[in-house]
């Protein structure tokens, strides 16, 4: 995929993204808990969680949009996808079942120890187990030393999963 295709796949997302939102925003009767994702400034992809009709929205993940745009569009897509996908199922786990949502093998790295704690969460929502939460965490807490993304899936959405687990 050319770069210029690359552009206008984003500016086609970002215009479609933007009218969902606004129709959704109006529409009174939306469920929660439920996940939000939206792009804010135009520079920052938001995800996050409103938990009351009445609750404000907190956020559980954000990553820069430019930082997003120069990944491979199916890491990119595996990263926000799989991430969103997984919290949903910790949600809704009959409607879910036993499906899981991999991590893409090319993207993982035995030094790597985000996508090792990703690897691991993903295994434990499928096995329904909190076997490898300790190692999880630990993965998480050492790859939140250098990695922003890392750090604040620590402090908002491991929290949620891992009481899920329990």
């Amino acid at each position: 995929m050319e770069k210029r295709d690359i552009k206008h796949a984003w500016t086609e997302l970002e215009s479609i993204s933007g009218s969902a939102c606004k129709r959704a925003m109006g529409n009174s009767k939306m469920t929660t808990p439920r996940l939000e994702i939206y792009l804010e400034n135009g520079s920052t992809v938001c995800i996050a969680k409103v938990e009351r009709p009445d609750a404000e929205r907190r956020l559980i993940f954000d990553v820069d949009l430019e930082q997003i745009k120069s990944e491979n569009p199916q890491d990119a897509a595996y990263r926000l996808g799989g991430a969103v996908l997984n919290i949903l199922r910790v949600w809704h786990k009959r409607e879910f079942g036993e499906w899981s949502v991999p991590v893409p093998e090319d993207t993982l790295d035995d030094h790597d120890d985000y996508y090792a704690a990703l690897r691991l969460i993903e295994q434990s929502l499928s096995e329904k187990s909190s076997q490898h939460a300790e190692s999880i965490e630990r993965l998480l807490k050492n790859a939140a030393k250098t990695d922003d993304n890392a750090r604040k899936y620590l402090e908002e959405a491991w929290p949620l999963l891992r009481n899920r687990l329990k």
